[in-house]
């Protein structure tokens, strides 16, 4: 699905974004994103900066379910932001060029729940719900 945003992007950022495969999310990945989730809104409510949690609901990234980016960027533009997926890593020249179009990146992975602690690769819940609330603080964006 082509969105104005994306037309927007020079074509050397478009080649790193897919379309976000939700349909390929399995009832064991999004109960990974509820582990996740759960734990650390949890962990955070007491030691993170307000702001973050607000901007998680912002950003519509809920403790329920993976996120699906056409909701997010509904969202993210009233904000002046959007989100793409991508496959994995990207070079981080790129990733950091996204942000100067106000894109935030967003790898489509998710951890699996034998990783579930930790994953070495950009993932979906490191991205959408570690980066997505920061963009919602005026001061950062």
């Amino acid at each position: 699905m082509k969105t104005d945003f994306l037309d927007k992007l020079p074509k050397h950022l478009r080649v790193f974004t897919i379309k976000q495969p939700y349909n390929d999310y399995t009832a064991k990945n999004q109960a990974v994103w509820r582990y996740v989730m759960r734990k650390s809104t949890a962990f955070l409510s007491d030691i993170a900066h307000k702001s973050y949690l607000k901007g998680l609901e912002k950003t519509g990234v809920s403790v329920e379910s993976i996120p699906k980016m056409q909701g997010m960027n509904r969202i993210l533009k009233e904000i002046g932001w959007h989100a793409v997926a991508v496959d994995g890593f990207i070079p981080p020249n790129a990733f950091m060029e996204f942000q100067a179009y106000n894109t935030l990146v967003i790898a489509a992975d998710i951890r699996t729940a034998e990783h579930i602690e930790y994953t070495p690769a950009p993932d979906i819940i490191h991205e959408a719900a570690g980066h997505a609330p920061i963009i919602a603080n005026p001061e950062y964006a």
